[in-house]
């Protein structure tokens, strides 16, 4: 057990409490002096102010010291408190992101944009997302290269992929980096190799009707009208061309 405290001060410090120290005037300020007191200035009179005694300074510290006590215990009571509140509002949080994951993959800033509209503290979304990584629920980088490799095997175009990932909340940068090697690529020939595919199993309809219809497949995909129209003409008489000579 701590030795006696020569005052509280010392008594705080050994506890860890901070507490501004109290200023107690041993002596009260001066009365302004007159502007001309003159030769017979009075003296002051037998009423004036006396300094505080010992023992009334040692109870204002010791009531300052009280006080102080008194707010810490309070300020560590809120806190824990606080703490299960926080740790439930963060389980709540994660469970939701679960079920927002469990279909169909989504960006990061989509969830976090959907935990604000659920009025989550900025704190606990924080804490939420933390999790949400470590347990591989959200993976941005990971998440647009297979999205990127889906799109592309089904012959989307570059902008087209750009445009829908973008809504979905990815970021540029993720999005340039995924889709450099595609953006290197020929577009037209791109877009042929899809219509020329397409065109392939169109021979029932009409030339005119299967150019439509092959146009508006690559056009589905990304490519400008012009450009798909070009390539669905050349695909569809590229295909009956092969056909005819087939059958000869």
């Amino acid at each position: 057990m701590a030795g006696p405290y020569k005052d509280a001060e010392a008594w705080l410090a050994d506890r860890g409490v901070e507490r501004d120290p109290i200023r107690v005037p041993l002596t009260p300020p001066p009365d302004p002096a007159p502007a001309d007191p003159g030769p017979e200035a009075a003296a002051p009179s037998a009423d004036a102010a006396t300094p505080p005694s010992r023992r009334e300074v040692q109870r204002l510290a010791e009531d300052a010291a009280d006080a102080a006590v008194r707010r810490a215990d309070e300020r560590a009571a809120t806190t824990d408190a606080a703490t299960p509140r926080m740790e439930d509002d963060v389980a709540e949080a994660v469970a939701f992101l679960r079920r927002s994951t469990s279909m169909t993959p989504q960006s990061e800033q989509r969830l976090r944009d959907k935990l604000r509209e659920r009025d989550v503290a900025e704190p606990v979304i924080e804490q939420a997302l933390e999790r949400a990584r470590r347990e591989r629920l959200v993976d941005d980088e990971a998440m647009v290269a297979a999205l990127v490799d889906e799109r592309r095997r089904k012959g989307h175009a570059p902008a087209r992929i750009r445009r829908d990932l973008r809504e979905r909340g990815f970021a540029p940068p993720l999005l340039d980096a995924a889709l450099a090697a595609a953006d290197r690529e020929d577009p037209e020939a791109a877009a042929y190799a899809l219509a020329r595919e397409k065109a392939q199993r169109t021979s029932g309809l009409s030339p005119e009707a299967a150019v439509r219809r092959v146009a508006a497949h690559v056009a589905r995909r990304g490519y400008n009208d012009g450009l798909a129209r070009k390539v669905a003409r050349e695909a569809v008489f590229t295909a009956r061309d092969a056909q005819r000579t087939a059958g000869r």
